[in-house]
């Protein structure tokens, strides 16, 4: 597997990475109609925007295999006094999950944090029905330290869970199994 830096050209794959990614993993609790719309058009916008624009403490990691996109993930350092960098996105191709891509990302981002910014620990948002993501980054380490609800891009208010890794350095390890907590 390789990494790299996303450029601007970039865009319409890390749009269809993502698009992939929400119809194949959200498709249980996001509006089907939604799923099914021309949500490429808008990530596509959105991902040519974050592009042109980045925020100067933006990352966005590409991971290919054999050449072919397979996932990304979207960093924004030192986002929170609090919570630390904020893993934006991480997404991977449905035929990829449970084959190390996302412990992969999740690793990139942590060297990168504690790179450039070492005082800061790492956090994502992650839909309470995503139970399999849930479960992937409690056993990466993450722990829950708030549940909340917000309305997602389909319209909907859905329940949200803040993860957080106060030292991003667990995830340089092999498969962790630390303790999950639930405020």
């Amino acid at each position: 597997m390789d990494l790299r830096d996303a450029t601007l050209d970039d865009a319409p794959l890390i749009a269809a990475l993502h698009v992939a990614s929400w119809r194949s993993a959200y498709a249980h609790f996001m509006d089907p109609a939604y799923l099914a719309s021309g949500i490429e058009a808008e990530r596509l916008a959105h991902w040519a925007r974050r592009l042109a624009e980045p925020s100067p403490a933006q990352r966005i990691i590409i991971a290919a295999a054999d050449g072919q996109p397979i996932g990304f993930t979207c960093l924004i350092g030192a986002d929170h006094p609090r919570w630390g960098t904020l893993v934006d996105n991480l997404h991977a191709l449905p035929t990829m999950k449970g084959k190390g891509l996302g412990r992969a990302l999740l690793a990139e981002a942590a060297r990168w944090t504690l790179e450039r910014f070492p005082e800061s620990g790492l956090y994502l948002w992650c839909y309470a029905d995503n139970r399999a993501a849930r479960g992937f980054y409690a056993r990466r380490g993450g722990l829950v330290v708030e549940n909340t609800e917000k309305t997602g891009p389909d319209g909907r208010t859905q329940p949200e869970q803040r993860f957080h890794w106060p030292d991003p350095a667990v995830l340089l390890t092999g498969a962790l199994k630390s303790p999950h907590r639930d405020p």
